[in-house]
This record gives C-alpha cells, sequence and structure tokens, in this order.
C-alpha cells in the first residue's frame, strides 16, 4: 500500500489523527464509486479487496490484515474508490480524513517522495496481476496465485499456509471452486500442495514455482 511506504513516525502521527471504526463480518468497508474521503489503517482483522463487472462476475484483488493502508488512493487522488472492500472477519482500524493526510505530505517533502515511489511500485503490482490472470493454464494461474498470496500474507518470512477458502481462491484465480479442488486434490497426491482446514498448505514450493513457471 501506498501510505505504509512512509516512515515510521509520520506513520504514527497519521494514525494519531485517526478515529477507531469497528467492522463485523461481512461489513462492507469501501464500495467501489463512492468518494474516497478518508482511509483506514488495519489494526486486526483481515479484509478482501475485490470488483464486480457490470456482469455480476466477482473478481478477487487481494487480501489486506494488520499493518495495511486501505483506500490511500481514493485519499490522495479525491478520485472515487476504485474498488470494494468486504471484511472476512470483525476488522478494527483507524480511518483518517483526507484533510489530514494531505497536510502532512505537504509540509514533508521527504514523505511526499516516499509516496511518489510507492505509487509507482502499486502501479508495477497492478501490472503483475494483469499478467497473472492472462496465463493460459488453470493450473498454473493457480500456482501463480498462491505464490504471492503466501507473499503477500506472511512477507519475508518463510510460511507454507495460505488461508483461504477454495471458493475465494477460485474467484481471486479466476477458477471454479471445482476447478480448484480438482486440482488441489492432484497437487496433493504428488507431494505439491494440499488443502487442509481452512488453508492451502504447500508441501513444495519449488515445484509449485515450476509450475507457475510452465503456462503450456
Amino acid at each position: 500500500m501506498v501510505i505504509e511506504a512512509l516512515d515510521h513516525q509520520t506513520l504514527e502521527v497519521i494514525a494519531g489523527m485517526g478515529r477507531q471504526r469497528d467492522f463485523r463480518k461481512g461489513a462492507r468497508i469501501f464500495s467501489h464509486g463512492e468518494p474516497g474521503a478518508s482511509l483506514l489503517i488495519v489494526k486486526s482483522g483481515r479484509a478482501e479487496v475485490s470488483i464486480t463487472t457490470a456482469t455480476g462476475q466477482k473478481s478477487i484483488l487481494g487480501l489486506v490484515g494488520p499493518g495495511d493502508v486501505i483506500g490511500d488512493i481514493a485519499c490522495l487522488d479525491g478520485g472515487p474508490r476504485s474498488a470494494d472492500v468486504v471484511a472476512l472477519e470483525p476488522l478494527v482500524g483507524l480511518e483518517v480524513a483526507r484533510r489530514d493526510v494531505l497536510q502532512i505530505l505537504k509540509t514533508d517533502g521527504d514523505s511526499a517522495i516516499l509516496v511518489i515511489i510507492a505509487l509507482c511500485q502499486k502501479a508495477r503490482n497492478a501490472s503483475e496481476m494483469f499478467e497473472l490472470k492472462a496465463l493460459a493454464s488453470g493450473q498454473s494461474r493457480l500456482a501463480s496465485c498462491i505464490l504471492r498470496l503466501l507473499k503477500v500474507q506472511n512477507g519475508d518470512a518463510a510460511a507454507d499456509r495460505v488461508q483461504v477458502s477454495q471458493s475465494w481462491l477460485g474467484a481471486y484465480a479466476g477458477l471454479t471452486r471445482e476447478n480448484v479442488n480438482r486440482q488441489l486434490k492432484s497437487w496433493a497426491k504428488d507431494g505439491v500442495a494440499r488443502f487442509e482446514k481452512g488453508a492451502v498448505v504447500v508441501m513444495n514450493q519449488n515445484a509449485l514455482e515450476d509450475i507457475a513457471m510452465n503456462d503450456g
């Protein structure tokens, strides 16, 4: 996220201007198209970021969790929200008004430069997602999505588990739940990955990376 690129002290100042918001599971935090008058710093809980086409097809763009900032792009440029954000579990956040965020950036040139750099990175990440969704092979797409979620959820920490449902993973990868289930069962037999207790467990990350690279 863009605002997360700021130094710790500046983030604390921004957070100090916020008011706490509590959202129940299933609550809509932001809606696509609504004015971007604020951003939200997530303190606890997870939320889903998605868009829905005119035909009603839902495409999941990603997950956010503690420490993440949502709504920052619309907050910065004053435009409408570019996606829907819904709480996947009870979520607590700090909502900061656009005027307060902009005032800090106006008076702190270093922070403004960091935001510009982060905006460029966000554009690169969007391009990567478009490339991922364009993969012809369903199993390559699914493998790539799992690897991306591992990185997003766990950062640089070593981990082998992605806490998502098969339905959610299908919407994220552009596949049906049935296809996800079938592929995971096949990978479990090959010792690559399996679905267990509401999560995808990666058993052989190198093999999964090979599958992601082989879009045949």
